[in-house]
């Protein structure tokens, strides 16, 4: 072989080497993955949350003795408790602060945090899925000023104001998940909370199927200052308050169709029973829909000045 020809061969060589090297390693900084942590003093999901990239899933182990902020540079990106894991927060801020997108909190026992549990905020989007939330300083979740929360198969309990609280601008979608046309039900437990259960408020928006809400010092579901909600399909029992009250320009629909000619869970009444009215309105609103077996001790309803009573 010629000079020539050697100097050829060997940069062939050197072009395919090249060629089976570089897509490993452009492929491994493109792909998702599944990363591990063990909290311990040193590890954090603070920490291990910078390293992550869109569409990563974080499983997380142990006891996790920290305040988690997921940043608004963050998307797409699940952190998952597997059911044991536990994140306790102290009182310096919110035990989980979500201001990223796309943002999956998963299988976790989370308790303490001030003022809230779990707080998405300022246009964070998240699914909330599967955890057990108590103990804060105020509300268990929060989804406040223009951000938006699937709120999931929970347990929200024991926390001194309200179990969830959508407010300023914000909207939730809460027991439920899927297409408008094929819902499928994934209902919270929201109970033993220090005033309602669930708090819409200031022009915010929720859909509220297929949840028990019981136990809680205040009402099942309350409206306030031009709150929207749909709210179908939930147990209600043993809520101090009414099961479901709306007052200063909210409106409430309590399932419109007897047909069942609409999408699943819009049309199917509420169940149970609470100390004050299974419906209340006061001070302007609107109230659409059917009661069902929906009941209070205090009576069916109470609607006072303002307000106008579509239900049946």
């Amino acid at each position: 072989m010629t000079n020539t020809n050697r100097q050829l061969v060997t940069g062939i060589l050197l072009v395919i080497g090249t060629v089976f090297l570089l897509p490993a390693a452009t492929v491994g900084q493109g792909q998702s993955g599944t990363h591990a942590l063990t909290c311990g003093p040193d590890k954090t999901i603070g920490q291990a949350i910078k390293t992550l990239k869109p569409g990563d899933t974080l499983l997380v182990s142990g006891a996790c003795n920290e305040n988690v902020t997921i940043g608004q540079e963050i998307e797409r990106i699940t952190l998952d408790g597997q059911g044991n894991a536990e994140i306790h927060g102290d009182s310096s801020t919110n035990a989980v602060t979500i201001l990223g997108r796309g943002i999956t909190l998963r299988g976790f026992h989370i308790t303490g945090g001030a003022p809230q549990g779990v707080a998405v905020n300022d246009g964070g989007s998240a699914v909330i899925d599967g955890n057990r939330i108590e103990f804060a300083d105020r509300n268990g979740v929060a989804v406040f000023r223009n951000s938006s929360a699937d709120i999931l198969n929970n347990l929200i309990q024991n926390n001194p104001l309200a179990g969830i609280a959508v407010q300023y601008n914000s909207s939730a979608r809460i027991g439920w998940f899927g297409p408008p046309t094929n819902r499928v039900s994934a209902p919270n437990t929201i109970q033993n909370n220090g005033t309602q259960g669930i708090q819409v408020y200031r022009g915010s928006v929720a859909q509220i199927f297929t949840n028990i809400i019981q136990n809680n010092t205040s009402h099942g579901v309350f409206l306030d200052r031009n709150a929207e909600a749909e709210v179908g399909a939930n147990a209600f029992g043993g809520n101090a308050g009414d099961a479901i009250r709306a007052m200063r320009g909210s409106v409430l629909d309590i399932g419109t169709d007897v047909t069942h000619s609409t999408p699943a869970f819009d049309d199917d009444p509420n169940t149970g029973s609470s100390a004050g009215y299974a419906v209340s309105c006061m001070i302007g609103g609107v109230v659409d829909g059917r009661f069902g077996a929906l009941t209070g001790t205090l009576g069916l309803k109470l609607f006072t000045e303002g307000c106008i009573d579509s239900s049946q």
